[in-house]
Protein backbone atom coordinates (compact mmCIF):
# COMPACT_ATOMS: atom_id res chain seq x y z
CA UNK A 1 0.00 0.00 0.00
CA UNK A 2 2.91 2.54 0.87
CA UNK A 3 4.62 1.72 -2.44
CA UNK A 4 1.32 2.43 -4.19
CA UNK A 5 0.64 5.91 -2.41
CA UNK A 6 4.57 6.23 -2.95
CA UNK A 7 3.66 6.16 -6.42
CA UNK A 8 0.34 8.40 -7.04
CA UNK A 9 2.65 11.43 -5.16
CA UNK A 10 5.33 10.69 -8.13
CA UNK A 11 2.75 10.70 -10.61
CA UNK A 12 1.68 14.27 -8.84
CA UNK A 13 4.81 15.99 -9.05
CA UNK A 14 6.21 14.70 -11.89
CA UNK A 15 6.25 16.36 -15.03
CA UNK A 16 4.61 14.30 -18.13
CA UNK A 17 6.29 15.64 -21.07
CA UNK A 18 5.30 14.79 -24.65
CA UNK A 19 8.48 13.93 -25.45
CA UNK A 20 12.07 15.02 -25.17
CA UNK A 21 15.11 15.58 -28.04
CA UNK A 22 18.94 16.51 -27.56
CA UNK A 23 21.14 18.10 -30.60
CA UNK A 24 25.28 17.96 -31.09
CA UNK A 25 25.23 14.94 -28.69
CA UNK A 26 29.04 14.09 -29.35
CA UNK A 27 30.41 17.65 -28.66
CA UNK A 28 32.02 17.10 -25.32
CA UNK A 29 31.81 21.31 -24.93
CA UNK A 30 29.68 22.95 -22.63
CA UNK A 31 26.33 23.59 -24.88
CA UNK A 32 22.86 24.44 -24.37
CA UNK A 33 19.52 25.05 -26.56
CA UNK A 34 20.09 29.55 -26.93
CA UNK A 35 17.23 29.55 -29.77
CA UNK A 36 13.75 27.52 -30.18
CA UNK A 37 10.83 28.42 -32.45
CA UNK A 38 7.72 26.41 -33.64
CA UNK A 39 5.46 26.56 -36.80
CA UNK A 40 2.70 24.45 -37.40
CA UNK A 41 3.78 21.13 -36.36
CA UNK A 42 7.48 21.90 -36.83
CA UNK A 43 9.71 22.48 -34.21
CA UNK A 44 12.92 23.95 -34.46
CA UNK A 45 15.79 24.25 -31.96
CA UNK A 46 19.75 25.11 -32.11
CA UNK A 47 22.29 24.01 -29.68
CA UNK A 48 25.50 26.14 -29.63
CA UNK A 49 29.13 26.29 -27.59
CA UNK A 50 32.04 27.98 -27.15
CA UNK A 51 35.04 26.05 -27.97
CA UNK A 52 38.06 27.45 -26.93
CA UNK A 53 41.69 27.25 -29.00
CA UNK A 54 45.30 27.55 -28.58
CA UNK A 55 46.91 28.97 -31.62
CA UNK A 56 50.28 30.17 -31.29
CA UNK A 57 50.15 31.13 -28.15
CA UNK A 58 46.96 33.17 -28.65
CA UNK A 59 43.52 32.09 -27.34
CA UNK A 60 40.71 31.82 -30.08
CA UNK A 61 36.64 31.56 -28.96
CA UNK A 62 35.07 29.69 -31.50
CA UNK A 63 31.01 30.07 -31.71
CA UNK A 64 29.85 26.76 -33.38
CA UNK A 65 26.52 24.55 -33.31
CA UNK A 66 24.01 22.97 -34.55
CA UNK A 67 20.29 23.95 -35.44
CA UNK A 68 17.38 20.58 -36.15
CA UNK A 69 14.21 20.31 -37.14
CA UNK A 70 11.73 17.97 -35.42
CA UNK A 71 8.44 16.60 -36.26
CA UNK A 72 5.26 16.71 -33.72
CA UNK A 73 5.99 13.58 -31.79
CA UNK A 74 9.62 14.18 -31.65
CA UNK A 75 11.00 12.67 -34.62
CA UNK A 76 14.33 14.42 -35.71
CA UNK A 77 13.82 15.54 -39.60
CA UNK A 78 17.35 16.88 -39.96
CA UNK A 79 20.23 18.79 -38.39
CA UNK A 80 22.83 21.12 -40.09
CA UNK A 81 26.01 23.18 -39.07
CA UNK A 82 24.59 26.47 -38.17
CA UNK A 83 27.31 28.28 -35.95
CA UNK A 84 26.20 29.63 -32.66
CA UNK A 85 22.50 30.66 -32.82
CA UNK A 86 20.81 33.37 -30.67
CA UNK A 87 17.58 33.61 -32.68
CA UNK A 88 15.33 31.68 -34.90
CA UNK A 89 12.20 32.40 -36.69
CA UNK A 90 10.05 31.72 -40.12
CA UNK A 91 9.44 33.51 -43.00
CA UNK A 92 7.02 31.95 -45.72
CA UNK A 93 8.53 28.58 -45.79
CA UNK A 94 11.94 29.36 -44.26
CA UNK A 95 13.43 29.05 -41.26
CA UNK A 96 15.96 32.34 -40.77
CA UNK A 97 18.59 31.58 -37.65
CA UNK A 98 20.33 34.66 -36.21
CA UNK A 99 24.04 33.18 -36.16
CA UNK A 100 26.62 34.84 -35.00
CA UNK A 101 28.73 35.04 -38.36
CA UNK A 102 24.99 36.27 -39.94
CA UNK A 103 21.76 35.48 -41.12
CA UNK A 104 21.07 32.39 -42.47
CA UNK A 105 17.98 31.13 -44.66
CA UNK A 106 16.98 27.24 -45.20
CA UNK A 107 14.23 25.57 -46.87
CA UNK A 108 12.03 23.12 -44.73
CA UNK A 109 14.24 20.42 -45.47
CA UNK A 110 17.44 21.36 -44.08
CA UNK A 111 19.10 23.04 -47.06
CA UNK A 112 20.97 26.20 -47.24
CA UNK A 113 19.32 29.27 -49.71
CA UNK A 114 20.94 31.73 -48.90
CA UNK A 115 23.25 34.22 -46.13
CA UNK A 116 24.23 37.36 -45.22
CA UNK A 117 27.80 37.37 -43.36
CA UNK A 118 27.37 40.99 -40.57
CA UNK A 119 30.54 43.29 -40.11
CA UNK A 120 30.09 42.31 -36.64
CA UNK A 121 28.15 39.54 -34.17
CA UNK A 122 24.97 38.91 -34.95
CA UNK A 123 22.80 38.77 -31.81
CA UNK A 124 19.41 39.96 -32.77
CA UNK A 125 17.16 40.29 -36.54
CA UNK A 126 13.38 41.00 -36.39
CA UNK A 127 11.19 40.30 -39.52
CA UNK A 128 9.13 43.39 -41.51
CA UNK A 129 7.23 41.67 -44.40
CA UNK A 130 9.81 40.90 -46.80
CA UNK A 131 13.02 42.57 -45.01
CA UNK A 132 14.90 41.83 -41.68
CA UNK A 133 16.79 44.70 -40.02
CA UNK A 134 19.92 43.14 -38.44
CA UNK A 135 21.67 44.22 -34.89
CA UNK A 136 25.40 43.45 -34.28
CA UNK A 137 28.33 44.54 -32.82
CA UNK A 138 31.59 43.78 -30.81
CA UNK A 139 33.34 44.52 -27.50
CA UNK A 140 36.74 45.12 -27.68
CA UNK A 141 39.17 46.08 -24.48
CA UNK A 142 37.96 49.38 -23.69
CA UNK A 143 35.05 50.65 -26.08
CA UNK A 144 32.33 49.07 -29.20
CA UNK A 145 31.18 48.79 -32.33
CA UNK A 146 27.99 48.29 -34.10
CA UNK A 147 26.21 47.86 -36.63
CA UNK A 148 22.63 47.95 -37.87
CA UNK A 149 21.61 46.20 -41.59
CA UNK A 150 18.58 46.19 -43.57
CA UNK A 151 18.25 42.54 -45.73
CA UNK A 152 16.14 42.05 -48.30
CA UNK A 153 15.10 38.29 -47.43
CA UNK A 154 14.25 37.33 -51.19
CA UNK A 155 17.48 38.47 -52.44
CA UNK A 156 19.47 38.33 -48.72
CA UNK A 157 21.05 41.38 -49.80
CA UNK A 158 22.11 44.45 -47.85
CA UNK A 159 19.60 47.29 -48.36
CA UNK A 160 21.72 50.09 -46.26
CA UNK A 161 23.37 49.62 -43.28
CA UNK A 162 24.47 52.11 -40.66
CA UNK A 163 27.65 51.76 -38.31
CA UNK A 164 27.16 52.75 -34.01
CA UNK A 165 29.78 53.56 -31.96
CA UNK A 166 28.42 51.18 -29.67
CA UNK A 167 27.56 47.36 -29.94
CA UNK A 168 23.98 46.74 -31.36
CA UNK A 169 22.13 44.17 -29.45
CA UNK A 170 18.76 44.54 -29.81
CA UNK A 171 16.41 46.19 -32.90
CA UNK A 172 12.37 46.39 -33.02
CA UNK A 173 10.15 48.19 -36.01
CA UNK A 174 7.41 50.33 -34.05
CA UNK A 175 6.80 53.91 -36.04
CA UNK A 176 10.33 54.04 -36.79
CA UNK A 177 13.42 51.59 -36.18
CA UNK A 178 14.56 51.28 -32.97
CA UNK A 179 18.03 49.69 -31.93
CA UNK A 180 19.61 49.27 -28.34
CA UNK A 181 22.63 48.86 -27.72
CA UNK A 182 24.43 46.79 -24.47
CA UNK A 183 25.30 43.18 -23.62
CA UNK A 184 21.96 41.35 -24.79
CA UNK A 185 20.34 39.16 -22.23
CA UNK A 186 22.76 35.69 -21.45
CA UNK A 187 25.86 38.13 -22.28
CA UNK A 188 27.82 39.96 -19.56
CA UNK A 189 31.01 41.69 -19.69
CA UNK A 190 32.96 44.60 -17.96
CA UNK A 191 32.32 47.73 -19.93
CA UNK A 192 29.54 49.71 -19.18
CA UNK A 193 27.22 51.65 -21.59
CA UNK A 194 23.47 51.33 -23.50
CA UNK A 195 21.88 53.93 -25.41
CA UNK A 196 18.38 53.76 -27.57
CA UNK A 197 18.85 54.94 -31.37
CA UNK A 198 15.97 55.97 -33.73
CA UNK A 199 16.61 55.09 -37.44
CA UNK A 200 14.13 55.78 -40.32
CA UNK A 201 13.42 52.76 -42.22
CA UNK A 202 15.98 54.31 -45.27
CA UNK A 203 18.95 53.66 -42.34
CA UNK A 204 19.12 57.67 -41.23
CA UNK A 205 20.45 58.26 -37.76
CA UNK A 206 17.49 60.10 -36.36
CA UNK A 207 18.38 60.61 -32.36
CA UNK A 208 20.36 58.66 -29.16
CA UNK A 209 18.83 58.50 -25.88
CA UNK A 210 21.78 57.28 -23.32
CA UNK A 211 20.27 55.10 -20.78
CA UNK A 212 24.19 53.97 -19.35
CA UNK A 213 22.73 50.35 -19.02
CA UNK A 214 22.99 47.20 -21.25
CA UNK A 215 19.66 47.15 -23.06
CA UNK A 216 18.68 43.63 -22.07
CA UNK A 217 15.38 43.41 -24.54
CA UNK A 218 13.99 45.74 -26.38
CA UNK A 219 9.70 45.44 -27.51
CA UNK A 220 7.07 48.20 -29.35
CA UNK A 221 3.59 49.51 -27.82
CA UNK A 222 1.85 51.34 -29.87
CA UNK A 223 4.34 52.25 -31.91
CA UNK A 224 7.18 53.25 -29.10
CA UNK A 225 10.12 51.20 -28.12
CA UNK A 226 9.61 49.42 -24.75
CA UNK A 227 13.36 49.19 -23.05
CA UNK A 228 14.38 46.90 -20.58
CA UNK A 229 18.08 47.45 -19.34
CA UNK A 230 20.42 45.99 -16.70
CA UNK A 231 23.57 46.68 -15.06
CA UNK A 232 25.05 44.88 -12.05
CA UNK A 233 21.91 44.59 -9.44
CA UNK A 234 19.72 47.70 -11.41
CA UNK A 235 18.01 47.71 -14.44
CA UNK A 236 14.89 50.04 -15.39
CA UNK A 237 11.52 49.90 -17.55
CA UNK A 238 11.38 52.63 -20.06
CA UNK A 239 8.93 54.14 -22.83
CA UNK A 240 10.26 55.67 -25.75
CA UNK A 241 8.52 57.55 -28.29
CA UNK A 242 9.44 57.32 -32.12
CA UNK A 243 10.79 61.46 -31.62
CA UNK A 244 13.14 60.42 -28.84
CA UNK A 245 11.09 61.27 -25.64
CA UNK A 246 11.11 59.33 -22.43
CA UNK A 247 7.28 58.41 -21.79
CA UNK A 248 7.71 56.00 -18.60
CA UNK A 249 10.99 55.75 -16.76
CA UNK A 250 10.00 52.93 -14.11
CA UNK A 251 13.13 51.70 -11.92
CA UNK A 252 12.82 47.60 -11.31
CA UNK A 253 15.41 45.40 -11.46
CA UNK A 254 18.21 43.86 -13.54
CA UNK A 255 15.96 43.26 -16.78
CA UNK A 256 16.29 39.55 -18.89
CA UNK A 257 13.04 39.69 -21.17
CA UNK A 258 10.04 41.56 -21.89
CA UNK A 259 6.60 40.26 -22.96
CA UNK A 260 3.93 43.09 -23.69
CA UNK A 261 -0.25 42.20 -23.25
CA UNK A 262 -2.47 44.83 -24.20
CA UNK A 263 -1.51 48.03 -21.70
CA UNK A 264 0.69 45.72 -19.68
CA UNK A 265 4.09 44.69 -19.94
CA UNK A 266 5.39 41.83 -18.04
CA UNK A 267 9.26 41.85 -17.20
CA UNK A 268 11.24 39.24 -15.96
CA UNK A 269 14.76 39.67 -14.60
CA UNK A 270 17.50 38.96 -12.06
CA UNK A 271 15.31 36.61 -9.58
CA UNK A 272 12.19 39.06 -9.99
CA UNK A 273 9.37 38.99 -11.96
CA UNK A 274 6.81 42.19 -12.82
CA UNK A 275 3.81 43.23 -14.10
CA UNK A 276 4.12 47.47 -15.14
CA UNK A 277 0.90 49.10 -16.56
CA UNK A 278 2.31 51.24 -19.70
CA UNK A 279 0.11 54.32 -18.98
CA UNK A 280 0.35 55.35 -15.57
CA UNK A 281 4.34 53.46 -15.08
CA UNK A 282 2.65 51.66 -11.60
CA UNK A 283 4.09 47.67 -10.54
CA UNK A 284 1.29 46.22 -10.52
CA UNK A 285 2.86 43.44 -8.83
CA UNK A 286 6.20 42.14 -8.21
CA UNK A 287 7.09 38.04 -7.41
CA UNK A 288 10.40 37.30 -5.94
CA UNK A 289 11.98 33.95 -7.36
CA UNK A 290 14.87 31.94 -6.14
CA UNK A 291 16.70 31.95 -9.71
CA UNK A 292 17.77 34.63 -12.75
CA UNK A 293 14.33 34.71 -14.88
CA UNK A 294 15.59 34.73 -18.42
CA UNK A 295 12.39 34.30 -20.36
CA UNK A 296 8.63 35.35 -19.92
CA UNK A 297 6.18 34.22 -22.66
CA UNK A 298 2.49 34.48 -22.34
CA UNK A 299 0.14 30.89 -23.03
CA UNK A 300 -3.06 29.78 -22.70
CA UNK A 301 -3.78 33.18 -20.54
CA UNK A 302 -0.98 32.44 -18.36
CA UNK A 303 2.59 33.43 -17.95
CA UNK A 304 5.23 31.00 -18.13
CA UNK A 305 8.75 32.15 -16.55
CA UNK A 306 12.28 30.52 -17.64
CA UNK A 307 14.41 30.71 -14.86
CA UNK A 308 17.87 28.55 -13.66
CA UNK A 309 21.21 29.38 -13.15
CA UNK A 310 24.48 27.36 -14.34
CA UNK A 311 26.18 25.92 -11.37
CA UNK A 312 29.74 23.81 -11.34
CA UNK A 313 31.02 21.03 -9.27
CA UNK A 314 33.98 18.97 -9.31
CA UNK A 315 34.77 20.97 -12.18
CA UNK A 316 31.44 19.82 -14.25
CA UNK A 317 28.77 22.87 -15.46
CA UNK A 318 25.53 21.91 -14.99
CA UNK A 319 22.33 23.84 -14.99
CA UNK A 320 19.02 23.96 -12.69
CA UNK A 321 16.41 25.65 -12.51
CA UNK A 322 12.36 25.81 -12.81
CA UNK A 323 9.79 26.30 -15.78
CA UNK A 324 7.05 28.80 -13.51
CA UNK A 325 3.24 29.09 -14.45
CA UNK A 326 2.07 32.38 -12.70
CA UNK A 327 -1.41 34.36 -12.89
CA UNK A 328 -1.43 36.86 -15.36
CA UNK A 329 -3.31 39.42 -12.76
CA UNK A 330 -1.92 38.97 -9.65
CA UNK A 331 1.85 37.13 -9.89
CA UNK A 332 0.44 34.42 -7.91
CA UNK A 333 2.80 31.05 -9.10
CA UNK A 334 0.29 28.15 -9.82
CA UNK A 335 2.70 25.62 -11.17
CA UNK A 336 5.84 24.80 -10.98
CA UNK A 337 8.06 22.32 -13.37
CA UNK A 338 11.32 21.27 -12.33
CA UNK A 339 13.15 21.94 -16.09
CA UNK A 340 16.89 22.74 -15.22
CA UNK A 341 17.96 26.12 -16.68
CA UNK A 342 15.59 27.54 -18.90
CA UNK A 343 17.45 29.25 -21.93
CA UNK A 344 14.79 29.48 -24.59
CA UNK A 345 10.89 29.58 -24.89
CA UNK A 346 8.58 29.13 -27.23
CA UNK A 347 4.88 28.78 -27.69
CA UNK A 348 2.29 26.87 -30.15
CA UNK A 349 -1.20 26.46 -30.06
CA UNK A 350 -1.17 23.42 -27.84
CA UNK A 351 2.65 23.13 -26.31
CA UNK A 352 5.46 24.93 -25.02
CA UNK A 353 9.19 24.00 -26.27
CA UNK A 354 12.02 24.78 -23.91
CA UNK A 355 15.67 24.97 -24.30
CA UNK A 356 17.94 24.66 -21.88
CA UNK A 357 21.27 24.88 -20.57
CA UNK A 358 21.80 20.94 -20.42
CA UNK A 359 21.35 20.69 -24.04
CA UNK A 360 17.80 19.17 -23.83
CA UNK A 361 14.50 19.96 -25.98
CA UNK A 362 11.44 19.99 -23.59
CA UNK A 363 7.94 19.71 -25.31
CA UNK A 364 4.94 19.71 -22.32
CA UNK A 365 1.67 19.90 -24.12
CA UNK A 366 -1.23 22.09 -22.82
CA UNK A 367 -2.50 19.69 -19.96
CA UNK A 368 0.82 19.74 -18.26
CA UNK A 369 1.26 22.90 -18.08
CA UNK A 370 -2.23 23.58 -16.47
CA UNK A 371 -1.56 22.51 -12.65
CA UNK A 372 -3.03 19.01 -12.12
CA UNK A 373 -4.62 19.93 -8.85
CA UNK A 374 -6.84 21.58 -11.32
CA UNK A 375 -7.25 18.61 -13.91
CA UNK A 376 -10.00 16.44 -13.94
CA UNK A 377 -7.50 12.88 -13.48
CA UNK A 378 -4.95 15.18 -10.84
CA UNK A 379 -8.31 16.10 -8.79
CA UNK A 380 -8.81 12.05 -8.68
CA UNK A 381 -5.61 11.38 -7.90
CA UNK A 382 -5.21 13.69 -5.27
CA UNK A 383 -8.72 12.36 -3.47
CA UNK A 384 -7.37 8.82 -3.67
CA UNK A 385 -3.83 9.45 -2.35
CA UNK A 386 -5.94 11.72 0.97
CA UNK A 387 -8.17 8.21 1.15
CA UNK A 388 -5.16 6.14 0.92
CA UNK A 389 -2.90 7.94 3.61
CA UNK A 390 -6.18 8.20 6.19
CA UNK A 391 -6.38 4.48 5.76
CA UNK A 392 -2.69 4.31 6.89
CA UNK A 393 -2.87 6.28 9.47
CA UNK A 394 -6.03 4.91 11.14
CA UNK A 395 -4.41 1.58 10.83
Amino acid sequence: MKKIVLLMILLLVTPVLAWKGTLCENVKYQKSIEAVAIENSTIYASCSYRMLANSSGMIAVYYLGTTGAFSANGTRLWEIDSGFVTKLSTWKDYLLMGSMGGLLKVNSSGNYTGRFLTKYKLYDFVIDGNYAYLASGDVFINYSRGEVAKVNLNTMEKVWSVNLTEMADRVRVGDIVYVGTGYPSGFAGKLRFGSLYGISKNGKILWKVNLEEWVRDLEVWNGMAVVGTGYNNTGHLYVIDADGNVKLNVTLFYVEDITIDGEKAYVAGYKKVAAVDLKSGKVLWEVPLPYRAKVIKEFNGKLLVGTGEFKTKNETVYSVGTLYVLNKENGKIVNEIPTGYVRSLAVGDGEVVIGTGSNELLVLTKEEIVPRSTCGLGVMLLLTLLALIKKLHEG
